[in-house]
């Protein structure tokens, strides 16, 4: 039985590190072109979630500081994805808005990701499918169990699970939608 479950747990390892190293990695290139890091693009989708982010917010989210969030932002405004917003009342803060390019760059992953994973899902009976459905999202619900921090995976996905969506079902679908989408100000 230990060795079954070192086998499972090293292939979820790797199925996790295919995902975000190789399959996002070559969508993210093929959107735009190589001119994103992860962390820049995932500022843009983090702005499909929400109209307007401050760049502590951000900084959080992406576990960095907000000197290396500030140059990420800076980056995408010179591309011309993001614009920096004064906040009424302190000149010294600004939030941080999606421009119509910036969505475009988003709209691209989200298609060629999903046009990746329907070739994929075609190698799978609607039995498989099902069976891996709940596998999967047991898999998230164990691996989460402990931590209450999924910021950065309820932004990426920016509410496109709605009701499916296994954290939300972990969470109380209210909670995730207030207190994970929810900036605070900072």
């Amino acid at each position: 039985m230990a060795r079954l479950d070192r086998h499972v747990s090293q292939n979820i390892g790797i199925l996790a590190q295919v995902v975000a190293d190789i399959c996002q990695r070559s969508t993210l290139d093929e959107a735009c072109g190589g001119t994103l890091s992860r962390n820049q693009f995932t500022i843009l989708r983090i702005l499909t979630a929400r109209r307007e982010v401050t760049i502590g917010r951000i900084a959080r989210i992406l576990g960095v500081s907000n000197a290396a969030a500030s140059k990420n932002v800076d980056r995408l405004v010179r591309l011309g994805f993001v614009d920096r917003l004064a906040t009424p009342g302190d000149r010294r803060r600004f939030a941080i808005a999606l421009l119509p390019a910036g969505r475009a760059i988003v709209a691209g992953y989200d298609r060629i990701m999903a046009e990746k994973q329907s070739r994929l899902l075609e190698n799978f009976t609607i039995e498989e499918k099902e069976t891996l459905l709940d596998l999967l999202r047991r898999v998230i619900q164990h691996t989460l169990a402990d931590d209450q921090d999924v910021d950065l995976v309820c932004f990426q996905c920016a509410g496109e699970c709605g009701d499916e969506c296994v954290l939300s079902r972990r969470l109380g679908a209210g909670a995730r939608n207030e207190s994970q989408l929810s900036d605070p100000g900072t």
